[in-house]
């Protein structure tokens, strides 16, 4: 962030300024206590389960100069310390966020899924960093919440921001829009996550479309066109769309997989170059595309835009592989829908040199009424790629046993937790074993991939 008066802070979140010269300088709007540092004013948030206003008091002797509050009714409060006041301390850090991104020339592009929108996130950056100044939403800060913090990073040197936009209620990706106003939009793929909350997928298909629908008419809309859903939203933007994919401009030729990686030909208007990615997904290909597609919008060659893909780095627990006890463990712990669990159980099908193949599948969340089912047809679908055993988990592991049986397989077991499932999966283990490990995060299945790799865990 660049730093601002405390004048500006009050204008720029429509608060008013109470206590504190007007040309006090702050150099971050900052919400969390614990990492508050010299020159931040501290936002007070509110919500379920805490007050940031209780915190208030103890900012200024941990180097905070001011306090973005929505009452004055604090007590001990320094009487050095800046005080801005505002209705709600939420919006305000949003107004603040979406006033001072437009006094930045940074170019920012806004990207959002169901599955699939990290990773494009990362490879997006990846790709732009090799040329451009980039920063990009760090861990999973893309709700109401992160998108302003990520927003007011941004300073004058950035030349480009990637901004992840989250949702798992209708009407909160278009509010996430109007703060970053991205001049590139990308929706990675739409399936039915978070569903419990929506009618239906068509519902999740239309909050999803609110980003492209930001766009100007100057603007880009980068699509997916081997994603259904996608390719009937895409009349909700004004802008010019560019398809990746079957059929498209964008598309990629002799992938091959390995134990390490995979590779293809990313190929463009008869151009094309080698890529290598340090991934083992097959849907990391489509992700690559949409990246390729943004960089080249942004005036990179091929050869750029390969050498970014080359050097992404994904977050943790994203199929990874891990070796441990003479077999190869896929972590892809993170978080789970029906469709990032059909592409994980593809690359399990597909990762090559393995002995026997074995799926620990934790139980998905905010699937609603429709979570028997989903889960259902997850097991059935599992039981189709070869696999000699099954380990569910958690609250709907009869729902994955059901499915799975209907298709065939008969060596299932169920657990209710972590540590069920990895002592179950220990007594099955051998050497030359391929394990899928993947679930929501509210199961906790990484302590099951670092337990078997001897740190610890379940």
């Amino acid at each position: 962030m660049r730093r601002c008066t405390l004048e500006e802070v009050a204008r720029f979140s429509g608060g008013r300024l109470v206590q504190g010269s007007p040309s006090l300088p702050v150099d971050r709007l900052h919400t969390d206590t614990r990492t508050i540092a010299a020159g931040d004013c501290f936002v007070a948030l509110r919500g379920d389960r805490f007050d940031g206003h209780t915190f208030v008091g103890g900012v200024k002797e941990r180097g905070a100069v001011a306090a973005m509050v929505s009452s004055r009714l604090v007590p001990d409060l320094p009487a050095d310390l800046g005080l801005v006041e505002v209705p709600d301390t939420l919006e305000g850090l949003q107004r603040f966020a979406a006033t001072y991104r437009r006094l930045l020339s940074v170019r920012t592009i806004g990207i959002t899924g169901s599955s699939g929108k990290t990773s494009t996130k990362e490879m997006i950056a990846a790709v732009l960093r090799t040329r451009f100044r980039t920063k990009a939403t760090e861990g999973n800060l893309n709700n109401h919440i992160g998108v302003p913090l990520t927003l007011i990073r941004l300073d004058e040197t950035d030349e480009f921001g990637v901004i992840e936009m989250g949702m798992n209620h209708p009407g909160e990706i278009a509010p996430l829009a109007r703060m970053a106003a991205p001049e590139i939009g990308i929706i990675s793929s739409i399936g039915p996550a978070h569903i419990e909350f929506f009618t239906d997928q068509a519902a999740v298909a239309a909050e999803k479309a609110e980003l492209i629908a930001a766009l100007s008419a100057n603007g880009i809309a980068v699509l997916n066109g081997d994603d259904e859903w996608s390719c009937r939203i895409a009349d909700r933007t004004q802008a010019r769309v560019v398809w990746t994919g079957t059929g498209t401009t964008w598309t990629a030729q002799d992938v091959r997989i390995a134990a390490d990686g995979l590779s293809f030909r990313l190929v463009h208007e008869g151009e094309s170059v080698p890529v290598r990615l340090p991934v083992i997904n097959r849907v990391m290909v489509n992700n690559s595309l949409l990246a390729a597609a943004v960089g080249h919008e942004c005036g990179l060659s091929l050869a750029e835009i390969a050498r970014g893909l080359e050097a992404v780095q994904l977050p943790g627990a994203r199929m990874q592989v891990v070796k441990a006890h003479g077999a190869s463990i896929i972590n892809d712990a993170y978080n789970a829908n029906p469709s990032s669990m059909k592409a994980a159980l593809i690359a399990l099908k597909e990762f090559p040199g393995a002995t026997r193949r074995i799926a620990v599948l934790g139980s998905m969340g905010e699937l609603g009424q429709r979570a028997a089912e989903l889960h259902r047809t997850v097991g059935e679908f599992a039981a189709e790629q070869n696999l000699v055993a099954l380990i569910a988990v958690g609250p709907h592991a009869e729902a994955y046993r059901a499915g799975a049986v209907a298709s065939g397989l008969q060596n299932i077991v169920t657990a209710l937790d972590a540590e069920e499932a990895t002592a179950a999966l220990k007594s099955l283990l051998s050497e030359g074993d391929v394990v899928l490990v993947k679930g929501s995060h509210f199961m906790g299945l990484e302590k099951l991939a670092a337990a078997l790799a001897g740190k610890g865990g379940a």
